[in-house]
């Protein structure tokens, strides 16, 4: 099974896109307490719906909250939750970094490290079954306004496609 190690940047789009409870709900998800901060107790200081959420996954188990034992140093123009992502990633076998962060994916690109764009998520489930063609057209549709248009087109295809 996919272990997804998930950024604040991800983690939010998927929420705002509806599809985050239903990745939870098919592989296995997790995030660190670096973006658990970012993303519900920042989020819920400013009223943010999406921390609600989120929150609901992490209480109900369906999104898990694991640190990474050694942390990476910080590097110029990513946080501490891209840093602590980046370090879990080393510790945690057959996993892959979900992230939508431009800068973030310049790092791990440079560093060797697994990635998937938000976009190829809802492929991933299109080609493994878990939702049939209609489905994966309209969860892209609700993510056409985080990602960008190139990306959204070529994904397109790739479903209508398959």
């Amino acid at each position: 099974m996919y272990k997804f190690i998930l950024d604040s940047d991800a983690l939010i789009k998927l929420t705002k896109a509806g599809l985050l409870e239903y990745v939870c709900r098919h592989y296995n998800c997790i995030i660190t307490t670096e973006v658990k901060n970012e993303t519900v107790d920042e989020g819920k200081k400013r009223l943010h719906q999406d921390a609600l959420k989120i929150e609901y996954l992490i209480n109900k188990k369906s999104l898990k909250i694991k640190d990474p034992k050694k942390s990476r140093k910080t590097k110029e123009n990513l946080g501490k939750g891209e840093m602590s992502t980046a370090s879990l990633y080393f510790e945690e076998k057959n996993s892959v970094i979900v992230t939508d962060d431009s800068s973030f994916i310049k790092y791990l690109e440079e560093n060797d490290i697994k990635f998937s764009i938000l976009a190829d998520l809802v492929l991933l489930m299109k080609v493994a079954n878990k939702i049939d063609r209609k489905t994966a057209l309209i969860y892209l549709e609700k993510m056409k306004d985080f990602i960008k248009k190139e990306v959204y087109l070529d994904v397109k295809k790739e479903i209508m496609e398959d």
